[in-house]
């Protein structure tokens, strides 16, 4: 079962595995590359050093480059011709031989879709298409490529999953942050429950009825919360997407023990519901993880992700959860 971290590593200094996590963790996807000048692009990187360590001695670990995320821009213009594509393509896959990854990981949020405030076009369903095929040929058939997918049925729909799926090892589904904007609800849930919520199980049979085999999806999961303020619980009505809290796991751990943990067993989701705050808290615990666990092996799934690694507590509570320690 693939068990993947991602690990930002933006400006700040790259955190390397606590111990005992190498051999928890089949898969680490160091974010961000970005695209710049139609280029991928890691001259924003301040610890290159630090990664290039971590690389050289990952042992069994294959260490995957994530190109983009949450409002990077760049794809569309550099995908929407072939000599675009041609430049694209070629400056990941040197990146990626540089440092001596073991393949690249596609995070565009999303195809098609301006709502990360990036370029977007009509065109970019095709466009990414060609641009994938173009990628695993320079890449080879013995390096890894994946993708991150959103977890709604616009991102299904804005992509060709039918050829995609011939070229990617794997799909990550980014079933965390599926939280309504209009109502309180769970952000990572496993299943539907009375709560009427978006879940993990729903976004499997939405890629699944698309074309992509179980064994080549990887559920994600949430190390960190999504708080709704103001809100007298759920589904109570709001108006915009729920903040973060700071300090991962370690942070939601203050918050259960101000104001205790609750827990809807048939969507497998923990939250928090803090009174006088009027504070609803969503996340992921080790509870939920297990159950994700042991539906990803009851269900034939490739594996699971996680956003992100240094969200975890010292003792590694949560990837422990997972790994079934």
């Amino acid at each position: 079962m693939i068990v993947a971290a991602y690990i930002f590593s933006g400006e700040r200094t790259f955190k390397t595995l606590r111990e005992g996590d190498f051999n928890r963790l089949t898969h680490v996807n160091i974010a961000f590359a970005l695209v710049k000048d139609g280029k991928g692009s890691v001259d924003h990187w301040k610890n290159s050093t630090e990664i290039r360590g971590f690389i050289k001695n990952k042992g069994h670990i294959k260490a995957i480059l994530s190109v983009g995320g949450w409002g990077a821009g760049g794809f569309s213009p550099a995908v929407a011709t072939a000599n675009g594509r041609e430049l694209l393509a070629q400056t990941l896959v040197d990146i990626s031989n540089d440092y001596g990854f073991d393949g690249i990981d596609l995070d565009w949020e999303y195809p098609c879709s301006d709502v990360a405030g990036i370029e977007a076009s009509p065109n970019d369903k095709e466009n990414y298409t060609l641009w994938v095929q173009l990628l695993r040929q320079k890449l080879g058939p013995n390096k890894i490529l994946s993708m991150a997918a959103g977890g709604m049925q616009s991102c299904v729909d804005s992509l060709e999953i039918d050829k995609l799926v011939k070229e990617m090892d794997f799909i990550n589904l980014m079933t965390y942050d599926m939280c309504p904007w209009d109502k309180v609800n769970y952000h990572t849930a496993l299943f539907t429950s009375d709560a009427g919520n978006p879940s993990c199980d729903a976004v499997v049979t939405m890629y699944e009825k698309a074309g992509v085999p179980r064994s080549k999806l990887v559920l994600g999961a949430a190390f960190y919360a999504r708080v709704y303020q103001n809100v007298n619980g759920i589904n109570d009505p709001v108006n915009g997407a729920p903040a973060f809290i700071e300090g991962g796991y370690p942070g939601i751990i203050k918050r259960i023990e101000k104001s205790g943990l609750m827990y809807d067993k048939k969507a497998e989701a923990p939250y928090v519901y803090d009174k006088e705050a009027r504070e609803f808290i969503t996340f992921d615990n080790p509870r939920s993880l297990a159950a994700k666990a042991k539906y990803i092996k009851d269900t034939g799934l490739g594996g699971i992700m996680f956003w992100e690694y240094t969200h975890d507590d010292k003792d590694s509570s949560l990837l422990k959860a997972i790994v079934g320690e």
